[in-house]
């Protein structure tokens, strides 16, 4: 008995020590806003953003006091042993002398061949580019989070017309038990329509599994812990995002090309290397500086001064006190090529650029065309899909009732009920289909804004 027992008292206090969040997990409910919060919060891809904005907000900062001077004290404490000049004494003397030096210097760029002025400018350009990626970075965040949580919302919907389909094939499978019961129907209409419900809780499983896809994706996007078990509400699909609208692409790709913070971005970049160049040419020029410096030094073999027959540390370094100020003047005549060199790679950066940014505007061309000939599609097969489901639904009636007056097989009945359930699943895909492509071309004209992504 004792042997019995002791492994129950173990398992007990086990149970007990076990945290309350191990055993049981709260559900937490995430809405769409709550989610576009969150993954502004979190999102990796935001936060490098964010870091690349900081970063080049201290790089304009440090361009700005290029423009100013610097300023250095030192001080330095050194012992001579040995032989040396004596000016006190104006001989060569054996002793040990402590020394203590202090100064301040400063000095300030009065012209550098315009060499701060591009820097700053190209500083300027750079963060005002990394400004608008960031922007551009929202939007692809939240327009990622809309597409889940719409692919979500599809996969929901998805389930509620295979599970409406098992809930078909068990009632269809239990007129045809009473059927084969009667002698009506022979027993392979039973075994044909044990098959179709099998098929139908196999299609459920599947589209079962397609939500938890869709739920996983999302925590991944929302950088969600991942031992944890959310629901997400997804808003219902608009009746009005549904209806039909017209878009004439040259106007939308006037729009696009003033709207995508991305295409400005890439400007800004192009004006930032042509900045590069004049920060290449400023070598050409002569640079003028100005340096100032004041200090002084203390000596122990420093003897009298005049009127003090015993001068304290303080009195000394104020006897010794001066200052210093000059102008440095440097032109460049031959430097093996490097400016010549620094130039053409300079002019090089701005091609790139300004390629890089034809490039872009290419893209963004496609882009808001394809995202208009994909809405548009979406219309017309939306439009095929709903009157499919219209004519499905009339065959699968027709089919019931010819079957349950012996007119039809248990083939054609169960081939219009398959008919059926595609045209419903068809009809969903579509009607998200257009929800999606709609708010695609927002996102694709640079319209989508970050703080109300459903907003028209």
């Amino acid at each position: 008995m004792r042997r019995l027992l002791l492994p129950f008292c173990i398992l007990i206090l086990l149970v007990h020590l076990t945290p309350v969040g191990a055993q049981a997990q709260s559900d937490e409910t995430i809405t769409f806003d709550e989610a576009v919060t969150i993954a502004l919060d979190q999102n990796t891809d935001l936060q490098r953003a964010i870091n690349d904005v900081q970063r080049q907000d201290a790089t304009i900062r440090q361009r700005q006091f290029d423009f100013g001077p610097n300023l250095n004290l030192s001080t330095s404490t050194t012992r001579q042993f040995g032989r040396s000049f004596s000016q006190e004494e104006g001989a060569i003397v054996n002793q040990t002398t402590d020394i203590f030096r202090v100064n301040a210097n400063s000095s300030i760029t009065v012209f550098d061949g315009f060499n701060n002025i591009a820097s700053l400018r190209e500083a300027n350009r750079q963060g005002e580019a990394s400004e608008l990626n960031l922007e551009r970075t929202r939007q692809d965040v939240v327009f990622t989070v809309m597409e889940q949580y719409i692919a979500l919302s599809q996969s929901k919907q998805e389930v509620e017309v295979r599970r409406g389909e098992v809930e078909f094939q068990e009632q269809q499978l239990e007129q045809i038990q009473e059927f084969v019961d009667a002698g009506a129907r022979p027993t392979s209409d039973l075994f044909q329509a044990e098959a179709d419900l099998a098929q139908a809780e196999q299609q459920l499983l599947q589209a079962q599994r397609e939500v938890e896809v869709n739920n996983t994706r999302l925590i991944q996007t929302l950088q969600l812990d991942p031992f944890g078990t959310y629901t997400f509400e997804a808003p219902d699909v608009d009746p009005a995002a549904l209806e039909m609208r017209e878009y004439a692409i040259s106007e939308m790709l006037d729009n696009a090309f003033d709207r995508r913070v991305d295409l400005r971005a890439q400007e800004a970049n192009v004006r930032a290397s042509e900045a590069g160049v004049r920060i290449a040419q400023s070598n050409y020029w002569p640079s003028l500086s100005v340096n100032m410096g004041y200090g002084s030094n203390w000596s122990s073999t420093v003897g009298a001064l005049p009127g003090n027959t015993d001068p304290s540390f303080f009195d000394v370094l104020d006897s010794r006190r001066g200052g210093n100020i000059g102008f440095s003047l440097s032109f460049p005549i031959f430097d093996r090529l490097q400016r010549r060199t620094q130039t053409a790679q300079a002019r090089a950066n701005v091609r790139e650029a300004e390629y890089a940014l034809q490039d872009r505007r290419q893209t963004v061309a496609l882009q808001v065309r394809q995202a208009i000939l994909d809405y548009r599609n979406a219309q017309k097969q939306l439009e095929a899909a709903e009157s499919r489901l219209e004519s499905a639904r009339r065959l699968r009636n027709a089919a019931q009732e010819r079957y349950n007056l012996g007119s039809a097989s248990i083939v054609e009945l169960s081939q219009a009920t398959r008919d059926f359930t595609d045209a419903a699943s068809a009809k969903v895909q579509a009607e998200f289909d257009v929800a999606f492509q709609q708010k695609r071309i927002a996102y694709q004209m640079g319209t989508l804004s970050p703080d109300a992504p459903l907003a028209e």
